[in-house]
């Protein structure tokens, strides 16, 4: 019988084994030397589910997160006699609004103790870093009331509501970055800052009462086209208030009071700017009728 035929030659073996070797050593490069992304914390600030509820930092320039996920968690554990429901929900406030397990437990506790209470706790807390997991919706109560740091705020489009209290009393922010996305602003979210001009997003759709009240160096406001409802007080006490501009072609919605109107106590307020098929609803319809003398038409 004749010698069978090699089906593939030494020079054939020796290239083939050759890539195969490349391949394994590429692979176990790309395995060994890729980068992981640092875990990066979220410094100052406090959340909630979609909400900011605290912000304890100290920069004069806060730009808010869009997103956000946990990280690692620490143990808070002790013993704690709450006297009423007051000391309690202020705990829970503390403890359990921050990303913790076992709010609905302890909140539906408060209800049904004897107080005096003791309570034993053992709380394991997330810290927060940067991340997608969360997407930041609302700014809550008071989350920034009374810093005195702040100059200005940078909000990221994923924002849609500001909250009573968010701002009021940062008496040095002068400058509000807004982004679109932003439908409500809160009752007395920005009372008594130092703001110098207002221009709100497109998509502010309701104002709440008292919003920028007492922004004694406010001179220039300009308010969003999809803007349908402004409450009372929105503007009072803006001493310096010279301008309001209208972008909304809406019929817009005011409530008042006898003390409290839009733009009550502005005695510096010269113009306010509508669109000119719209002059004869602000003319004549509480409570806008009571600055006739100051609107003028935008065309």
């Amino acid at each position: 019988m004749g010698k069978t035929k090699s089906i593939m030659s030494w020079g054939q073996l020796i290239l083939l084994f050759g890539v195969f070797c490349l391949f394994i050593y590429a692979f176990t490069q790309r395995v060994t030397f890729e980068k992981l992304e640092p875990i990066i914390a979220v410094e100052g600030f406090e959340f909630s589910g979609n909400t900011i509820t605290k912000y304890s930092g100290s920069d004069e320039v806060v730009e808010i997160p869009f997103s956000y996920s946990y990280g690692e968690t620490t143990n808070f554990s002790g013993s704690i006699t709450f006297n009423n429901r007051s000391e309690a929900f202020d705990f829970l406030q503390e403890h359990y609004t921050t990303g913790a397990d076992g709010y609905y437990d302890f909140y539906n506790q408060i209800y049904s103790q004897q107080y005096p209470w003791k309570y034993d706790y053992s709380i394991d807390k997330p810290s927060f870093v940067e991340g997608r997991d969360i997407q930041i919706t609302s700014i809550s109560r008071e989350a920034f009331e009374g810093n005195k740091q702040i100059k200005k705020i940078i909000l990221p489009s994923s924002i849609e509501r500001i909250e009573l209290f968010a701002f009021r009393d940062c008496l040095n922010l002068e400058e509000i970055e807004f982004s679109e996305g932003l439908k409500v602003i809160g009752d007395s979210s920005f009372w008594g800052t130092n703001l110098k001009k207002l221009v709100l997003p497109s998509t502010v759709e309701q104002i709440d009462p008292y919003a920028f009240f007492n922004c004694k160096n406010l001179e220039t406001v300009v308010l969003s086209t999809s803007l349908t409802k402004m409450t009372l007080g929105t503007f009072n006490g803006c001493d310096n208030l010279k301008t309001v501009t209208f972008l909304s072609k809406n019929q817009v919605y005011a409530s008042s009071t006898t003390a409290y109107q839009p733009f009550s106590r502005c005695p510096n307020l010269e113009s306010i700017y509508v669109y000119s098929d719209l002059l004869n609803y602000y003319q004549t319809t509480e409570p806008w009728n009571l600055y006739q003398d100051k609107y003028k038409s935008l065309i």
